[in-house]
């Protein structure tokens, strides 16, 4: 039977050998030879890693269908089931996909592409791993001046570093490839195999440290920084930095305070240019006896390691100042440790990267946090919501920033929805700007959401003339400081109580009619908004409604409490009017949902796609107030809650896509005429209302279009006014973000105010059971987004449109386009 089987196995060997003999060579860039990708997990033997295979294609290879297989080593001959078909993305010569690869190794990857039965080209690398990877800083107790070379003891050779100078990876035996040129041992390979035999995974180290240095000269801009960034650069994502350094500050005399500032300074700057925040473990290492006698000094240093140990992006690593006597080398030797201090030094490291992963998994899953801030303004400041200034004169309910923060392993997103009319692309910037520097989220996983409450605060101008650093009143300017730092510490505190959460998720159908389309098909052919059913020239609404109200909750596993609710429904936020500040129907919501789940729970209301949907019914002529709104939709929620679905998996990803949507033009004569119409609106003079709203939009437009342009816009409008998008020209750049939780959940923000008609094409085609689309994300510059049919018919909302038509499309393409990839990514097993 034996005999038959290995028979079969050299047939099959063979048969694959004849069909690939006379295949062209497909030269594969990635992964590397010897490379372990950083997984994610902590567990012994589990995770993955999406792991880009790149090459070059071959000339005049016919690329019709694309395979991929992993060969797990020490090599056993395959079977030729085992290819996994993709689709790579090609540049020219070039080709790129990325795959989904379990925790493990080694392994062998073999690409092909074939033509039917015929394998057209062939690529292969070997070996590669799934694993740890950590990047080694600081000085000589970390390179290789200690007294005896050791050498990588797994059978498989799974302990890597990458050597700087050949820009390889090679196995990780003394002397270590490290820019200092020292050629002693080093306490890495036994570590290694320690960690390989944990946690069943192979290993990698890249070290960048270099002998005889202090924190002084690691700082930014340095050449030392520079090798540092390089280092982390070079795998992408990777474990943590391993921070074994502190002898030449001990000589130095560097104070505490300074060596604190040095080493945050450091991991600040390297956060920022990796563009993700691994944790630094800092081993006590000032203890040097051979080179000099100073308590006083080491202790020092060790005291300022022990106060940036319980700082965020810091954890402790080992105290190898322990290691004396017998551990030491002498002045015969290398000076450092000795071969057996080596190796209490590793297992020392062992337990810190222990403790480190075991509070790492302790975290794992998802992770959320909730929070709210208020950001009403004072009385006297200007309101929002329609074309003539209007000061407010109290508060109705509170104007808040409401922020989610969704945390798993090292991927992180906050979406913070304000109770305002919109977002300017200038405070979205500012906001995420800051709210990055303070947490650490990348600002590209940051979406500023607008409910578009009307009640709310006419912004801009003030927020033009602060950031320009221009003069204003001081009860205008401290109320732009507090709306800028109002999200920024919603998103902070979210981020900081973030914890295990128990998400389920599905959606409820909003039975009661309190969302209408407003706009009218005309027995002329044309369209009309806010049109009465009574009037006979009205055929029927040009469009529809969506009805459904997507749901995410958020339960504390420990108490079974809840302690968010994340809604989302299309509905024009318009229902209350007067010169107070309101949320709006969202303020019942929170009211309706807290009566339900306690005072404590975070209601977070995102507005969906309701460019043409409002509130009033065209079939009668009274309109619902905004209390039977809200607490209408509050009950469809709170009546749901406890049928949603748990979900199983929470894998979290976050992608965004730069879109450029095509402008339209506003000519001299065009700002000229805009001009003249609003000076006789501002002196109370009677203008047409179309052309109004023609002539504020083109005097936005006239600024974002024109580098320079043909009129001082801060003299005619408030609204509209932007300093990052001055000068944009022809195309406007706004951000398409999605968040996907699992393969469930999928959170889609969008700028602009959204035609419900690109909502719904975007839910119908999306790959996640439930969808949620947030409009006026980030960007309000568009204004009203309608669909291409609807330039055809007019009327206000694509008279008060900045785009071309077509630009909704390229929303939902890009919308879609993400979150197909993000359903790959997600799919569990």
């Amino acid at each position: 039977m034996m005999h038959c089987f290995r028979v079969l196995v050299l047939l099959t060997f063979a048969l694959i050998s004849l069909d690939t003999q006379a295949a062209d060579t497909l030269q594969l860039t990635t992964p590397e030879s010897h490379q372990v990708i950083q997984r994610t997990g902590v567990a012994p033997g589990a995770g993955y890693a999406d792991v880009l295979i790149s090459g070059m294609i071959p000339e005049g290879t016919l690329k019709t269908a694309w395979e991929y297989r992993l060969v797990q080593l020490p090599v056993q001959t395959p079977s030729s089931d085992l290819w996994i078909n993709f689709t790579p993305k090609i540049t020219e010569k070039r080709f790129s996909y990325s795959a989904r690869i379990a925790a493990g190794g080694w392994y062998r990857l073999e690409v092909r592409c074939r033509v039917q039965d015929k394998t057209e080209a062939v690529g292969t690398v070997s070996p590669i791993g799934v694993g740890e990877v950590f990047v080694v800083a600081g000085q000589s107790y970390a390179t290789n001046c200690n007294d005896e070379r050791l050498k990588v003891a797994d059978s498989q050779q799974r302990v890597v570093a990458f050597d700087p100078k050949k820009q390889e990876w090679v196995t990780a035996h003394d002397p270590q490839p490290v820019y200092d040129n020292s050629n002693g041992g080093s306490i890495w390979p036994p570590l290694g195999d320690a960690l390989v035999k944990e946690f069943r995974v192979p290993v990698a180290f890249v070290n960048a440290a270099v002998g005889a240095t202090s924190s002084t000269q690691w700082l930014p801009g340095g050449k030392l920084h520079a090798q540092l960034i390089a280092s982390g650069t070079k795998v992408g994502r990777f474990r943590a930095v391993l921070w074994q350094q502190g002898e030449s500050d001990v000589i130095a005399k560097t104070p505490i305070d300074q060596y604190i500032k040095n080493i945050q300074m450091i991991r600040e700057s390297a956060e920022r240019l990796w563009g993700f925040n691994p944790e630094w473990l800092l081993a006590k290492s000032t203890h040097h006896p051979t080179v000099y006698n100073d308590p006083a000094g080491e202790l020092q240093i060790r005291t300022a390691i022990e106060q940036l140990i319980p700082k965020r992006g810091f954890s402790a690593g080992p105290d190898t100042d322990t290691l004396q006597g017998e551990n030491r080398g002498d002045i015969k030797s290398r000076r450092h440790f000795s071969s057996i201090g080596q190796k209490r030094a590793a297992a020392m490291w062992l337990t810190a990267v222990r403790n480190h992963l075991e509070s790492t998994a302790a975290r794992s899953g998802i992770q959320v946090g909730v929070a709210e801030i208020d950001i009403t303004p004072p009385v006297g400041f200007p309101m929002a919501g329609y074309y003539h200034e209007r000061l407010a004169e109290g508060t109705i309910d509170p104007l808040k920033a409401k922020a989610v923060v969704f945390r798993e392993g090292e991927t992180v997103a906050a979406l913070v929805v304000c109770d305002l009319i919109g977002i300017a692309t200038d405070l979205s910037k500012e906001v995420r700007r800051i709210a990055a520097e303070k947490t650490g989220i990348p600002a590209q996983n940051i979406v500023i959401a607008a409910t578009h409450s009307h009640t709310a605060p006419d912004y801009m101008k003030e927020l033009y003339l602060y950031l320009g650093k221009e003069s204003q009143e001081q009860l205008r300017k401290q109320y732009i400081e507090k709306l800028i730092n109002g999200p920024v510490a919603a998103i902070e505190q979210a981020f900081e109580n973030a914890k295990p959460t128990v998400l389920a998720t599905g959606s409820a159908t909003q039975k009661t009619p309190v969302a209408f389309n407003r706009r009218f098909v005309m027995r002329d052919g044309s369209v009309k908004t806010w049109q009465s059913l009574k009037n006979p020239e009205v055929i029927r609404a040009a469009g529809p409604i969506d009805t459904e109200i997507a749901l995410l909750s958020m339960t504390d596993p420990e108490s079974g409490r809840k302690r968010g609710v994340l809604s989302n429904f299309a509905l024009h936020l318009d229902t209350v009017g007067g010169m107070k500040w309101s949320a709006d129907y969202p303020f019942f919501i929170e009211r309706s949902l807290r009566d339900a789940l306690g005072p404590d729970v975070v209601s977070i209301f995102g507005t969906g796609c309701c460019g043409d949907i409002n509130h009033a019914n065209p079939a009668s002529p009274v309109r619902n107030n905004v209390d039977y709104i809200g607490t209408s939709l509050g009950t469809s929620i709170t009546d749901q809650l406890e049928k949603l679905t748990p979900l199983q998996n929470t894998t979290l990803t976050v992608e965004s896509q730069l879109v450029k949507l095509p402008l339209q033009d506003a000519s001299p004569e065009e700002v000229a005429r805009s001009i003249k119409i609003l000076e006789i609106a501002h002196k109370g003079g009677k203008v047409d209302f179309f052309e109004h709203v023609t002539a504020y939009k083109k005097m936005i437009l006239d600024q974002i279009r024109h580098k320079k342009p043909h009129a001082n816009t801060l003299e005619h409008i408030t609204w509209g006014l932007s300093r990052s998008l001055a000068g944009a020209g022809e195309r406007l750049p706004v951000d398409v973000t999605v968040m996907t939780i699992g393969d469930e959940v999928a959170i889609v923000c969008l700028p602009g105010e959204v035609f419900v008609e690109l909502g719904l094409a975007i839910k119908q085609a999306s790959p996640f059971k439930t969808t949620m689309i947030i409009e006026l994300s980030n960007t309000v510059e568009t204004i009203y987004i309608p669909h291409r049919a609807a330039y055809a018919g007019g009327s206000y909302e694509v008279t008060n449109s900045n785009l071309q038509p077509g630009s909704g499309e390229m929303l939902v393409e890009a919308a879609l386009k993400l979150l197909r990839e993000a359903a790959t990514k997600n799919k569990t097993d």
